[in-house]
C-alpha cells in the first residue's frame, strides 16, 4: 500500500464515471489509551470484507484505484476487499484527508480526483460516507451499514461537474443484506 498525497490512479478517460462509496467494516471499539485511528477490524468485520469484496469480484466491477481513510480499520477494509476481489493492492491509495473529513473536504476531494481515471472505490467513514451518498444521488439510503457500498453513476465529463443531485445511486448493498447472520 501506497502512502501519497495526492493519489496515484489512472485510466482512460471517458463521459460516464463511476464512484463506489465504501464504509470500514466492523471495527472493536476504542481501547483505553488507544487512537481512534489504530481501532482494528472485528472478526465480523472481517467477514463484512470478504463478503462486499466477493458481491463486487462477482458484478464484475473493476476499480481504477481505492482511495482510503488513513485509520487502520479502513486501510484493513480496502486491503482486504481488494483481496476478496482479487485485486493488486499496489491500486490502493492511503489519503489522510479522508481521515475525519468534513463533508466540503470530501466534496472538494471528490471534486479534485484526476479525469484520467473513471472508477473508483473510496472507504471512509460515517456520517460524512452516507451524507455524501444521499447529497450526491438525492437518494435516501438511511445510516449506512459497515461493509455498505453504494454505487454512483455520473454522466460527466470531468470530477469537477459532480454536485448535488448529478449522480444515480445504482445501487446500495450491505453484507447484512448479501449474507445475513
Amino acid at each position: 500500500m501506497k502512502r501519497l498525497a495526492q493519489p496515484y490512479c489512472y485510466s482512460d478517460p471517458g463521459m460516464t464515471r463511476h464512484l463506489y462509496l465504501l464504509r470500514h467494516a466492523e471495527s472493536a471499539e476504542k481501547q483505553s489509551g488507544q487512537s481512534d485511528k489504530d481501532r482494528s477490524l472485528t472478526p465480523r468485520g472481517l467477514r463484512e470484507c470478504v463478503v462486499i469484496g466477493t458481491y463486487l469480484y462477482q458484478q464484475n466491477i473493476s476499480f481504477d484505484c481505492i482511495l482510503t481513510s488513513t485509520a487502520q480499520r479502513a486501510e484493513d477494509t480496502a486491503r482486504f476487499v481488494a483481496d476478496a476481489m482479487k485485486m493488486d493492492t499496489e491500486k490502493i491509495s492511503v489519503v489522510e484527508e479522508l481521515y475525519e473529513a468534513s463533508s466540503r473536504t470530501f466534496f472538494q476531494f471528490l471534486s479534485g480526483l484526476d479525469d484520467r481515471f473513471n472508477t473508483i472505490l473510496i472507504v471512509g467513514h460515517n456520517p460524512v460516507i452516507t451524507y455524501v451518498t444521499e447529497y450526491l444521488t438525492q437518494s435516501e439510503i438511511g445510516d449506512m451499514a459497515t461493509g455498505g457500498v453504494a454505487a454512483i453513476k455520473f454522466s460527466i465529463h470531468s470530477w469537477k461537474e459532480v454536485s448535488q443531485g448529478n449522480g444515480e445511486l445504482e445501487n446500495y448493498t450491505h453484507p447484512g443484506i448479501l449474507q445475513p447472520d
